[in-house]
């Protein structure tokens, strides 16, 4: 039998078997978004708004709780590699009972929201619109957050596969049902762009099912514990997903007032931001993978007892993501115009202002594309040494001190417009990713020299 004589190509595979169905889920999760919108769009300007504007205010508040789930699978992770089964799955139903309980308030401010920006101002028929809505997504916030808890306990597990069918399997399914129920086919009601909210609520049902049945069938391989012994991980699953929680909320801000920032500057360049950012949004589904494959990779280590494959498996994903991050800054650069007529017509001169200023913002996107996938794999290995504080603090001096304020700096006083603005978020991504990487060198370190002395000690016990 031939022996891996490589530790470092050993540790690209393992990362690669469990980052690459995480980033086919992403993308999968991504394009089940990309139909709701093509599909309500058919309904004209306020069922499209009201559905964008719900579906952003939706999935913000999800992404905000889903952070505090993260930390399912660092601890789930480092059990496994422990050999600790029954603690895993004890993390994963205490990761349970947070998800019920954090969706109550999920639903409730999705109830008042519409009336809170009518009161604002919004146009009547908008908010009338909105509220319809929410008023059915809403009932979806359980299921995701429930499958959300399910997929960390799967990852922890290295079982992925089953992470990337079921989103893969979701999406004609997600399709029909916004084809049937926002237009009104096979006998069912015309519920326009509540329609499109009724079917990613029902679809997500589905997938939690999906997921806890399949999971029924391998209770010995990825165990899901619901006992009074379970509450006592709620607080170890607190701690470490609160500050998880506000960092991705600190990078999820800036990017959205970013974009009310480029409003203020006109439609040519909030239309050529949005386009930009989604394009970007594409590329970052694959470092995000990747940065999930660190957590686990680096908390099963450290649950093994082996500091040193824990460095290397977060070394080797920063430089996968680093690499492929880069291959897409070559394309940004080389081929923005490319990019920009899948978006709209090059040819019409009324769209002549928004993609010149696409143009110059791929051309920014570029230069921070390493940055924004090593931040967030970086920020992924740290969770696998249960360092989730410091980065938060990062985030915040990196993303608010450095990254806003300088965006509105360069776009304003200084009038460099939209373009100011991106700068200000490559400064902003570059700072957090250099101040991540030096932190996981030291967190990498410090395992170490730890594990080292600890086996010091056992030897002079002996």
């Amino acid at each position: 039998m031939a022996i891996d004589r490589s530790p470092v190509a050993a540790e690209i595979r393992a990362t690669l078997a469990v980052a690459a169905p995480l980033a086919g889920a992403n993308l999968a999760h991504m394009s089940m978004s990309v139909t709701n919108v093509l599909i309500v769009g058919h309904l004209g300007a306020t069922p499209l708004a009201a559905a964008g504007l719900g579906a952003a205010i939706y999935w913000s508040l999800l992404m905000l709780c889903q952070g505090i789930l993260t930390a399912v699978a660092p601890l789930a992770a480092h059990a496994i590699g422990a050999e600790d089964h029954p603690t895993a799955g004890r993390v994963a139903g205490a990761g349970l009972i947070i998800a019920a309980v954090l969706a109550v308030p999920v639903i409730l401010i999705l109830t008042v929201i519409p009336g809170l920006l009518a009161g604002l101002g919004y146009e009547p028929e908008l908010a009338a619109e909105l509220a319809r809505f929410l008023r059915v997504i809403r009932w979806g916030a359980p299921a995701f957050l429930g499958v959300a808890v399910l997929r960390f306990l799967l990852v922890a597990a290295f079982r992925t596969r089953i992470v990337l069918v079921i989103p893969l399997a979701a999406i004609p399914l997600n399709a029909a049902l916004n084809w049937a129920l926002v237009f009104g086919h096979w006998g069912l009601p015309a519920m326009g762009s509540a329609g499109s909210g009724a079917a990613t609520a029902i679809v997500q049902w589905l997938m939690l099912l999906s997921f806890a049945g399949l999971m029924a069938t391998m209770p010995g391989q990825v165990p899901v514990r619901l006992a009074i012994r379970v509450l006592a991980e709620i607080p170890r699953i607190l701690r470490l997903g609160l500050p998880i929680s506000a960092l991705i909320g600190l990078e999820t801000g800036l990017f959205v007032t970013t974009g009310v920032l480029m409003g203020l500057l006109g439609p040519d360049a909030l239309g050529a931001h949005q386009l930009v950012f989604n394009v970007a949004g594409l590329s970052f589904m694959v470092p995000l993978g990747i940065s999930q494959a660190a957590t686990v990779r680096v908390a099963f280590q450290l649950g093994l007892g082996a500091p040193a494959a824990a460095r290397r498996a977060g070394f080797v994903a920063v430089a996968l993501g680093a690499l492929f991050m880069a291959t897409m800054a070559v394309l940004f650069w080389t081929a923005p115009r490319m990019l920009v007529s899948a978006y709209v017509d090059l040819s019409d001169p009324t769209n002549g202002g928004l993609v010149g200023i696409a143009v110059r913002l791929f051309l920014i996107a570029a230069l921070f594309q390493v940055f924004d996938g090593v931040q967030v794999i970086a920020a992924g290995a740290l969770r696998g040494y249960r360092d989730t504080a410091v980065p938060m603090l990062i985030a915040a001096i990196g993303y608010w001190a450095i990254g806003f304020a300088g965006g509105w700096l360069l776009a304003f006083p200084l009038g460099y417009g939209a373009v100011g603005l991106w700068l200000g978020l490559a400064m902003g991504l570059g700072v957090v990713a250099m101040l991540l990487g030096v932190r996981l060198y030291f967190c990498a370190r410090s395992q170490l020299r730890g594990g080292a002395r600890a086996a010091l000690a056992s030897e002079a016990r002996a």
